[in-house]
């Protein structure tokens, strides 16, 4: 290193006589160059391009995607973290003298030409490391040919002002490489898949000789002119002794395995997820600027679980419908964080260009939950009201009638309330809803984080809303339909699903830390607990399910519910135990046709094609996330009665006799 220590000190007295020689020159030479409007050596050195975006899993080692900006891929490094072959391939092929130069170099004008010469083609350009970076990060103000006189004014004195390896480094940072990759860390992952510091003396002799001229020596559409500029790479690094004959013969042999220009993204739907966000808090244009470096809530081994869980439970469902999908999405249900977010459970498969955990389908009877939420909370009806379930009808003004059966067209007499609800009986759900009012089931949704949306995913007035939405009539999202049972999960507190947890600025001050927040007391803790008693009773699904199906998970209690659209296009289940929350759409995304209401070919029951899902999801993310059985105990005011045999809960002022409201005015059973 002693050399490069002397030549550095050659370099930084011959730019410093340089810019001495300049800044004493005759006033009119100034006045006449425009010497004295020229940019600041400071202009030069600190614009720079947009970094990306890059987003991590929660604990800060999986990369999840490294987000273009406008002008494409680009991340800086520090000229240590480029590795040891791509600064010394560039500098031999554009520069040889670049250690010794003050900025600015005739002789390798005349050298470079003389190179041209014998080899045919522009192999040099003559310009040094320090005048080409003057015009790469200045040259939109410096475009004609009376500029060049000033460009190498300007690139002298920021030779004077700035070590070799900091130019170096700026330099290797804003070379156009092609397929809209600028600098070397773009380059190394568009072309090779890797990290600059990982580029080999062939991958990294390649790359030096691209930036002469991106499209032309682009290697993904003319492999040969890219081989052919390496073999000049690396013959100036033999002519300047950075490696020998026998390193540039090897290099040149060796077989390159060339990837695609995509930009790195695993994880699509939930990074669009950390965007929002980032957005929200730190406005589009800090966005667009990049450089952010974003700490998620991601847990990448649940995310793998859901895609693992996910693949063959669509590929099962395919016979049952022609375009068939699916999501998962997964919540902590105590802070809102998401662990785990599929926008296709299929990322080949139908619809898969859009996040299906953001767009509305119907969410089935999934949503009676929400009624019988309300009814509780109402204190109208307790866990055991019964319920008479027989065909109903709805005379909602004149002319409009609203007519409700089972799925399974039957009627199961007189039911207890929670059966009603684990079974997922429709006539009931509905009687229950219109007692309590439309309006309030509304409210309540909306109030636990999954409000339900009209026609343009508008969301109307409480009451604007019609009888269906207990079965589905509105649609939802999953990633909605998991923080409305999420916030039941948390004791009736809705937390706002966050994806983000900390983010650094490009100057490495931390603009964002999450913090623990009380969330909003969607409703009453007894509301809650009481709800997630009826949805974890596997008695109460016997009516319809049977016991033992896949809504209990061995050796834990869980609370969840089936939903299935009246014209079978989409399956849903919807769960959660107290620290994990997850829900499970699989759907056809087939337009319905009119004529037969989507029967058949399409039959998504919830029951059998998300439920399963739905259970091997949890036993494994439970499992991975190490949690033992958990369960709530019993808020203050609320009271336990033995009913029918087994346990039974009551809100203060309820009790098992508490007696079953009346049928609003124009509802008929039977």
């Amino acid at each position: 290193m002693r050399w490069l220590t002397r030549a550095r000190g050659r370099r930084l007295r011959a730019a410093a006589a340089a810019a001495l020689l300049l800044g004493s020159g005759v006033a009119l030479g100034v006045h006449w160059l425009g010497l004295d409007s020229l940019p600041d050596v400071g202009v030069v050195m600190d614009t720079g391009l947009p970094n990306d975006n890059l987003v991590f899993d929660r604990t800060g080692t999986v990369l999840l995607a490294e987000l273009p900006q406008q002008g494409g891929l680009h991340s800086d490094l520090t000229l240590r973290a480029m590795g040891r072959w791509l600064p010394a391939a560039t500098v031999a092929i554009d520069d040889p003298g670049f250690w010794n130069e003050t900025g600015v170099d005739p002789a390798g004008i005349v050298r470079a030409a003389w190179t041209d010469l014998r080899a045919g083609a522009i192999v040099q350009t003559g310009a040094t490391i320090t005048q080409r970076l003057v015009r790469l990060r200045v040259g939109s103000a410096l475009n004609d040919n009376a500029d060049r006189a000033r460009q190498a004014v300007l690139a002298a004195r920021v030779a004077a002002a700035y070590p070799p390896a900091r130019i170096l480094e700026a330099y290797l940072n804003t070379l156009p490489y092609g397929n809209r990759a600028t600098g070397a860390e773009a380059a190394a992952i568009t072309y090779f898949q890797v990290d600059a510091s990982q580029l080999d003396l062939a991958q990294a002799s390649l790359l030096a000789g691209l930036p002469l001229s991106p499209s032309a020596l682009d290697p993904l559409r003319n492999l040969r002119a890219a081989k052919e500029r390496q073999r000049q790479v690396l013959d100036a690094m033999a002519r300047t002794r950075a490696i020998t004959a026998e390193q540039a013969d090897q290099a040149a042999a060796e077989s390159l395995l060339l990837t695609g220009p995509a930009a790195l993204n695993v994880a699509p739907a939930f990074v669009d997820q950390v965007t929002a966000e980032l957005r929200l808090r730190f406005g589009a244009g800090a966005v667009l600027r990049g450089g952010f470096a974003v700490v998620s809530t991601l847990d990448w081994g649940l995310q793998q679980q859901a895609a693992a869980t996910m693949r063959p439970a669509i590929a099962a469902s395919r016979p049952r419908g022609s375009l068939i999908n699916g999501t998962l999405v997964a919540m902590d249900p105590r802070t809102g964080q998401l662990l785990a977010m599929l926008g296709a459970g299929d990322p080949q498969g139908p619809g898969a260009q859009f996040s299906l955990a953001t767009t509305p389908a119907n969410p089935g009877n999934t949503m009676a939950t929400f009624a019988y939420a309300a009814a509780i909370a109402s204190r109208r009806y307790t866990m055991v009201t019964p319920v008479v379930d027989a065909p109903l009808t709805a005379d909602l003004g004149p002319g409009s009638r609203y007519q409700v059966r089972n799925f399974d067209l039957r009627s199961h007499g007189t039911c207890e309330l929670r059966a009603c609800l684990g079974s997922g009986l429709n006539v009931p759900a509905v009687e229950v809803e219109l007692a309590v009012g439309v309006p309030e089931v509304v409210r309540t949704a909306r109030a636990l984080g999954a409000p339900p949306t009209g026609p343009d995913r508008q969301e109307l007035l409480p009451e604007q809303y019609g009888p269906s939405i207990a079965l589905g009539g509105y649609a939802e999202t999953a990633l909605a339909m998991t923080t409305g049972y999420a916030a039941l999960a948390a004791g009736g507190v809705r937390h706002d699903p966050e994806a983000v947890l900390r983010v650094t600025a490009p100057d490495g001050r931390v603009v964002y830390q999450a913090r623990a927040d009380g969330g909003q007391q969607a409703v009453d803790p007894g509301t809650a607990f009481i709800v997630s008693e009826m949805l974890s009773d596997d008695t109460s699904r016997a009516l319809v399910y049977g016991a033992n199906g896949p809504l209990v998970l061995p050796g834990r209690h869980a609370a969840a519910r089936v939903g299935t659209s009246e014209n079978f296009h989409d399956g849903w289940t919807v769960g959660y135990t107290p620290s994990l929350a997850a829900a499970v759409w699989i759907g056809d995304l087939a337009p319905v046709d009119p004529r037969t209401g989507g029967l058949p070919p399409t039959t998504l029951d919830g029951a059998l094609v998300a439920a399963p899902a739905w259970h091997r999801f949890m036993v494994a993310a439970l499992d991975q996330l190490r949690k033992p059985d958990e369960w709530y105990t019993p808020p203050a005011g609320v009271t336990s009665a033995v009913v029918s045999g087994r346990p039974a809960w009551f809100l203060a002022g309820t009790s098992p006799e508490t007696p079953a409201p009346a049928l609003p005015a124009g509802v008929q059973l039977g």
